[in-house]
């Protein structure tokens, strides 16, 4: 006889208050958490959003930081760590926070960020910017900024520089850190917690040797600081035509976004002293020593040659050693055109911070002059407005920096217990959601600016993107994973991660040996490095849950 409604309502109702909820508590007393399915996601995606915005305000503050600082000192010590620190912050905070059975249940989420990290740079950053940045190949070499056989696996591609394999080979050797802790099992030993502390202490020592040999050979931090200069002087030269612009009455941007032709044109004039209708050598060299003194700053010889054969090259289309009126209207264009490129990747990555004074000052040209030139007091305002000097390069960076390791500290903790909650209340193991999740937040920035790059085809940014990806692979190595040997000896922890270790060398090696033994890539290897993370994620399935690999 079918139950009375009534009756099984009740009886529902009984059955839910009887059934065990497990209680969560605040991280820091303030943050929320949630046991529940959808309130894990819902508090996923918001630390992830918050993790992802300190990150983007330390690659933002390191970017201005390397547009006027020393390359080597700056790039080989400081940003390397501060480019690791989002990650690391979530691998020290999955094991050092609550009870010892608190931390063992959550160093799975440090584990998979580790390896999730590294395996997405591998796949979707190398195997995106291989995709993003091929170009027809000629002779075994990558032939710039032209691709005319769009889907030619085989004879488009990339080609890096000889100095980009040096960083293959790092890495790869960097990979041979994870097999400290395996040792004692390789030999038939039970755990010793002295070889984490010891692989740790490795780790840290291969981390300051790598910093040292960033200074001493500081190649690539000199290709970062190279394009960081480069976005500035972009930018200075185009808040200086418009400022010649709105001291004549005239705007550089009207109203539908396209640029003035007679606002050019008085910057023309203003250096092409000759009345020749072509800017040369000379006379661009003295525009570059005006831009430089806005900058309150005198370069040396060797640095304005450099500046000049940058704005011969950007500006230079038939290359004749002089720029003409429509060559620099069409650079001009070109540029408007790249910097509303980077603000909408900006907005993709998360993000409306000012990344570098191309944005700051050249987008606020590009949307204040869109509205008109009616508004005089606004123009007058913006005639006051001056190129950023290093000086206030230097504080805006350091307010970046500071602002973003703040939010990376205090986010990290309570996004590993949201990651933690999630896996419990869905019943996928920890070790997946952080390494599908955490990656996307904590690298975002490096993805996009990565990407980005490599679609101005070119070997020179191809190179750059590589050694980023090997650069920031090799600090996982060593940084991240002394930080996450050391927690695991500190609170006691059994080392049970080869699965993990396994599918991560392994990945690093697939990838390294390749790319350390050649300097042009065909298209088809974008698609066997991007196969490289579902593959990873499979390979720890079937280790762990078929072999039972611990």
């Amino acid at each position: 006889e079918a139950m009375p409604m009534e009756i099984a309502q009740t009886m529902l109702a009984q059955a839910m208050a009887a059934a065990p909820v497990e209680a969560c508590e605040e991280t820091y007393g303030v943050f929320p958490c949630s046991s529940s399915f959808w309130g894990s996601i819902f508090l996923v995606c918001t630390y992830g959003y918050l993790l992802l915005q300190g990150a983007n305000l330390i690659s933002d503050g390191s970017e201005l930081l390397l547009a006027v600082m020393d390359p080597g000192l700056i790039g080989g010590l400081l940003l390397p760590i501060l480019g690791a620190l989002p990650d690391s912050a979530m691998i020290v905070m999955s094991g050092l926070g609550g009870s010892i059975e608190q931390a063992k249940e959550q160093i799975a989420v440090g584990i998979g960020t580790l390896a999730g990290s590294t395996i997405m740079l591998l796949s979707i950053a190398w195997g995106g910017s291989l995709w993003l940045g091929r170009c027809d190949l000629e002779r075994g070499m990558a032939v710039d900024k032209r691709l005319t056989r769009q889907f030619d696996l085989t004879k488009t591609g990339v080609t890096s520089d000889a100095g980009t394999r040096i960083n293959a080979y790092i890495m790869v050797a960097s990979s041979l850190l994870f097999l400290t802790p395996q040792i004692p099992s390789a030999m038939g030993y039970m755990h010793d917690p002295a070889a984490a502390l010891w692989g740790g202490i490795l780790c840290l020592v291969s981390l300051a040797a790598y910093c040292v040999f960033q200074v001493v050979w500081p190649e690539l931090q000199k290709r970062q600081a190279d394009a960081a200069h480069r976005k500035l002087l972009r930018a200075n030269a185009l808040q200086m035509a418009s400022s010649i612009a709105k001291a004549a009455g005239s705007v550089l941007i009207d109203s539908n976004g396209e640029v003035r032709e007679d606002a050019l044109r008085e910057l023309f004039v203003r250096f092409d002293s000759d009345k020749s209708g072509a800017i040369d050598g000379d006379e661009l060299r003295k525009m570059m020593t005006v831009l430089s003194q806005a900058n309150r700053k005198s370069p040396t010889a060797q640095e304005l040659e450099r500046d000049v054969v940058f704005m011969l090259q950007e500006l230079d289309a038939d290359g004749d050693g002089k720029i003409t009126l429509e060559e620099l209207k069409l650079g001009v264009r070109r540029w408007l055109a790249e910097l509303k490129k980077q603000s909408a990747s900006g907005e993709a990555k998360g993000g409306a911070t000012d990344s570098t004074p191309l944005l700051s000052s050249g987008q606020a040209n590009v949307d204040e002059e869109a509205g008109g030139a009616d508004d005089d007091d606004d123009d007058e305002e913006d005639e006051s407005k001056e190129p950023m000097t290093p000086a206030q390069i230097i504080g805006k960076a350091a307010q970046l920096l500071v602002g973003g390791t703040f939010i990376v500290a205090l986010i990290s903790d309570p996004m590993v217990d949201s990651v933690s909650s999630f896996s419990k209340a869905s019943g996928v193991p920890a070790f997946f959601v952080a390494f599908v999740v955490t990656p996307f937040a904590s690298n975002a920035s490096e993805l996009v600016s990565s990407l980005q790059f490599a679609k101005k085809k070119k070997i020179k940014n191809i190179s750059l993107t590589f050694s980023q990806v090997y650069g920031a692979v090799t600090m996982n190595n060593t940084m991240c994973l002394g930080l996450f040997l050391l927690i695991v000896w500190y609170r006691g922890l059994d080392w049970d991660f080869s699965s993990e270790v396994t599918t991560t060398m392994v990945s690093i090696f697939a990838l390294g040996v390749v790319a350390s033994t050649r300097n042009t890539f065909e298209t088809y290897w974008a698609f066997v490095s991007l196969m490289l993370y579902p593959l990873a994620l499979a390979l720890v399935f079937f280790l762990d849950y078929q072999l039972g690999w611990h």
